[in-house]
């Protein structure tokens, strides 16, 4: 697999002077980034490269030994906040295992009918997670690139951690054996 720095450095550095440019402008500075994020989801690849998870902060941090040392600190800061912000969206709030699966669960008797597998259920309980992941490597308003959501999707399955694909397993097997909930089936 490549490091997208290598295989991206062209369009990384293309850019590089506007962004270094646009000092103390943030509305110009993200819309270079989602400019340079566009044409990296949309560069055709002839080998597999993994971005990173979330590409704009990745791209800040290229950016980031050209820029002068005051408008170094400004970046970090946005970075940080940045991060923060989508950490604290993937934490879930804190909320336990339990209380996010249970908040998952599929309400429609319908959904049950093929029975879940770790990766179904995983679908479920981190949707945010994975429509995150998805809008980062995926050009999400051209409609053109639906077609490419299901190997990001897979790639996403492939990224998470053991311990979260465990934990889709046992939601998977609980749902399974559950079925649906008992208010679908009185309607």
């Amino acid at each position: 697999m490549s490091d997208w720095k290598q295989v991206y450095s062209g369009i990384l550095s293309s850019h590089a002077g506007k962004y270094k440019e646009a000092r103390g402008n943030s509305k110009l500075r993200n819309e270079i980034l989602a400019e340079v994020k566009a044409k990296i989801l949309q560069h055709e690849l002839l080998e597999s490269v993994d971005l990173p998870h979330n590409l704009r902060v990745a791209i800040r941090m290229e950016y980031l030994p050209q820029l002068d040392p005051q408008d170094q600190e400004e970046e970090i800061a946005v970075m940080q906040h940045i991060l923060v912000a989508t950490g604290k969206r993937q934490e879930d709030t804190g909320e336990c295992e339990d209380a996010r699966e249970e908040q998952a669960r599929p309400t429609k008797a319908g959904d049950y009918k093929r029975g879940f597998t770790a990766f179904t259920s995983a679908q479920w309980i981190f949707k945010e997670e994975m429509d995150s992941y998805d809008r980062e490597r995926r050009d999400t308003k051209n409609q053109k690139t639906i077609g490419e959501r299901t190997r990001i999707v897979q790639q996403w399955w492939e990224s998470l951690s053991d311990d979260r694909k465990a934990e889709a397993g046992r939601v998977a097997e609980k749902w399974n054996k559950l079925g649906a909930p008992k208010q679908t089936h009185d309607s």
